[in-house]
């Protein structure tokens, strides 16, 4: 720890070598000089040896690298569906656990659904030395900003998003709640778009920050109206452009496809001969408040691809506090930075005193998936704290296509690769 605290990474080889001559040479693992029965040995030495695995393991998982499963598109054709990527730890810092009471390997619930883990210990975030900082385009590991609360009944669901759409009253009285400490919230993987101080907007789909356009990925996918001279795309095609047939829809009337397309392919499915048009699609601003865009507020009409523009906030900057910028920054003022924030007759408090302006105390990132169209990111629910970084993507380790066999679904030409 102290090689990593320090950044003097050639001390981890001191380390090794002092941890063989002492641990290894020194200790009498056989436990032969205290007489005990054979049986007894063999136990002991079984339980030393199970529970050095363990602390290894679980050192390696929080100091070094840990291993994740995709299990959405969202980040397509990056990383797909079924994809067991490598993140590693020491690329931003490996962060420490907060919530050091908790049974290892098991995230934040046993399979019987009971919480793995005691709040009676909550530790303040601290992390350890990295290699580098974040930077634009890094495909990032994080804990789910918004996942602080979830409803039992429904997991895969947004708390928010639900209380949204039913209000907050109904769910209290007809489900039950649990909270989850920032450690323990579900681990989300996304690609980093904006830094801590930049200025973000989408305009008609492309993305630009600090006033540039960033140029769309190779692999990076987007919604498209598909029309054809009469008959369904065949599924030859479809798999030759590594589109799944069951997220095509299909309307038989006017044979419109609606589908995902990565920018790479667009050429060749132009290109088919019963394909008539393809047109990107891009969701316009609305005359209304589309309630699940963030910051959820009626004085922003923004979409997923009309949105902004947006400053990202960073350590040290100085925010106005009133009722037009309380929507984009009030869940960072009151949950994040754990702030008392009131708001009464038009008058904002902060921890009870009258407030216009406001420091902020981290720094945060602005993250989207690579699949445009059929991603929830910042979006969807704004920024990621700096607390909330788990590490970063490295390379896929191995790879099989969800609800396939061993043999059909393996492919072998992802495993291995790099994440870029």
């Amino acid at each position: 720890l102290l090689s990593i605290w320090t950044n003097l990474w050639y001390l981890l080889i001191f380390n090794l070598v002092l941890f063989d001559l002492i641990i290894t040479r020194m200790v009498d693992w056989t436990l032969r000089k205290y007489g005990l029965p054979r049986y007894l040995q063999y136990t002991i030495e079984w339980i030393a040896i199970l529970i050095l695995a363990v602390i290894c393991s679980f050192s390696i998982k929080v100091l070094l690298v840990e291993a994740y499963k995709i299990p959405t598109p969202s980040m397509e054709e990056t990383l797909l569906a079924g994809d067991y990527i490598f993140v590693s730890k020491l690329a931003y810092g490996p962060r420490l656990p907060q919530t050091p009471l908790a049974i290892p390997f098991y995230h934040n619930k046993l399979p019987s659904g009971k919480k793995s883990y005691s709040e009676r210990i909550i530790m303040p975030h601290k992390r350890l030395h990295g290699f580098s900082k974040v930077k634009r385009n890094d495909v990032i590991v994080f804990n789910f900003p918004e996942g602080d609360t979830m409803v039992v009944q429904y997991p895969g669901q947004n708390y928010y998003s639900l209380e949204r759409q039913y209000g907050r009253d109904y769910i209290l009285s007809e489900f039950e709640i649990i909270t989850h400490p920032v450690d323990k919230r579900e681990n989300y993987i996304k690609r980093c778009i904006g830094l801590p101080g930049d200025t973000i907007q989408i305009y008609n789909g492309e993305i630009m920050v600090n006033g540039e356009i960033k140029p769309a990925l190779p692999l990076q996918k987007f919604k498209y109206y598909v029309s054809t001279t009469g008959d369904p795309l065949p599924d030859s095609l479809l798999d030759s452009l590594k589109i799944l047939k069951s997220s095509v829809t299909y309307n038989p009337v006017n044979s419109l496809h609606v589908l995902y397309l990565a920018s790479e392919n667009l050429e060749s499915l132009k290109s088919y001969p019963t394909v008539r048009s393809v047109k990107k699609y891009s969701e316009p601003t609305l005359s209304f408040q589309n309630q699940e865009i963030f910051p959820h507020s009626t004085d922003y009409r923004w979409t997923g691809d009309n949105f902004g523009p947006l400053k990202i906030p960073s350590r040290g900057d100085t925010i106005p506090v009133n009722t037009l910028s309380l929507p984009l920054y009030q869940r960072i003022i009151d949950v994040y930075e754990q702030n008392d924030l009131e708001v009464t007759d038009g008058d904002i408090y902060l921890n009870g005193h009258p407030a216009t302006s406001y420091v902020i105390q981290m720094d945060y990132y602005f993250v989207m998936g690579d699949n445009h169209h059929n991603s929830a990111d910042s979006r969807y629910w704004g920024f990621v704290p700096e607390d909330h970084l788990l590490g970063k993507a490295v390379n896929v380790w191995f790879s099989l296509e969800p609800d396939k066999s061993f043999v059909e679904g393996l492919r072998k030409e992802r495993i291995f690769k790099s994440i870029k």
